[in-house]
């Protein structure tokens, strides 16, 4: 497996306040990586400066190769890296389907969407993502009418639309039922199969079930990675996490 993401001696800083320091990563292509740490470890922030979202004050975040530091956030966006944050954003006043059309569409304005003629390709693609995010009886659904489990899907959903090749994941059981959650694992496998997940989360149980590879952060550097066995396994990782009750933030 190649390489998709390379960050290499990343830096941020909010004034005096360090945030992520020298923190250097590489991410397999197809792999599901499980983000982990304490409150306070970076994960968000990291996060935040691999999609754009913040600016780093040193370092490089290189995508298939390419540079990203400098791009806007849509750039990056456009350029495959996809995001799910921890609260659902979607549109609840419209239904499952009219969400998928705005998401594959790019647009900014919902309604300049529904109106629009629809993209030849934009229907195959909206049968497929509603199907793998079991979602596909629900189309005429309205988004604030879907259950907790259900509206995460949708915003999986919505991000799938856009054929990310790297999809970040803030915490995406959140607040789900056990079946919702395991409903969940199959889904992020089924993703494995066409892109490459980095997935934060705190559920460790979760993290076990679908992790090829967990990364644990703690006080903005990388203090370990490897497969779950190898990471349950490491002193280093039950003091400052494991062996806590801290939750991940």
């Amino acid at each position: 497996m190649t390489g998709v993401l390379e960050i290499r001696d990343l830096h941020k800083r909010f004034d005096t306040h360090h945030v992520i320091k020298g923190f250097s990563l590489d991410v397999a292509e197809q792999t599901l990586s499980c983000l982990v740490g304490p409150n306070g470890a970076g994960k968000t922030t990291l996060m935040d400066l691999i999609t754009g979202r913040l600016k780093p004050s040193s370092g490089s975040v290189k995508f298939h190769g390419d540079e990203m530091t400098s791009l806007s956030e849509n750039e990056i966006a456009r350029r495959g890296i996809g995001r799910k944050f921890q609260i659902p954003a979607v549109f609840k006043q419209l239904t499952v389907r009219e969400n998928l059309e705005v998401a594959y569409s790019r647009q900014v304005n919902p309604f300049v969407n529904m109106f629009r003629f629809s993209d030849p390709g934009m229907n195959s693609r909206l049968d497929e993502v509603s199907n793998m995010v079991a979602l596909q009886d629900r189309l005429r659904v309205e988004a604030g009418l879907l259950s907790h489990g259900e509206t995460q899907w949708l915003e999986i959903g919505m991000v799938l639309m856009q054929e990310p090749r790297l999809l970040l994941l803030d915490e995406p059981i959140a607040g789900m039922t056990e079946a919702e959650i395991e409903k969940t694992a199959r889904l992020l496998r089924e993703i494995r199969r066409s892109a490459t997940l980095i997935v934060v989360e705190h559920d460790m149980g979760f993290v076990r079930e679908i992790s090829d590879v967990v990364t644990v952060m703690h006080m903005g550097t990388l203090l370990a990675q490897g497969p779950i066995d190898v990471i349950e396994a490491d002193s280093r990782v039950r003091d400052v996490y494991l062996g806590t009750d801290e939750e991940v933030a």
